[in-house]
């Protein structure tokens, strides 16, 4: 759930949140079948960069994501919206959005191999 998401993220003081971003790279490789993201990188490139990369990342996540689910005719102005959100400092609710979509991607595998 939302609120449970944000409350351990709080709790752990963003440890939790290391575990959600590993997870979502793992589960998008997966859906991919190819290695398309690299925790390591991303952790590295947005020390670097002082967060900038972070911000492409939850932008080119939201995208593949969104690609993955509705073709090319996905809402563009989304990965935009999502990288904008996460430059202001809210990233969790990237997080959120993403997991939605996630859930939505994997639901659609189920229907469509059942």
């Amino acid at each position: 759930s939302i609120a449970w998401d944000i409350a351990l993220t709080l709790l752990t003081i963003g440890i939790w949140n290391i575990y959600v971003q590993i997870r979502q790279i793992l589960d998008i490789n997966e859906i991919y079948g190819q290695e398309r993201y690299s925790f390591i990188k991303v952790i590295l490139l947005s020390i670097i960069t002082l967060g900038l990369y972070f911000v492409y990342y939850e932008y080119k996540m939201t995208k593949d994501l969104l690609v993955k689910l509705d073709g090319e005719n996905y809402n563009k102005s989304m990965p935009w919206i999502m990288a904008i959100i996460t430059f202001i400092g809210v990233w969790f609710i990237v997080d959120i959005y993403q997991q939605t979509l996630f859930n939505k991607i994997v639901d659609k595998s189920v229907i469509t191999s059942a």
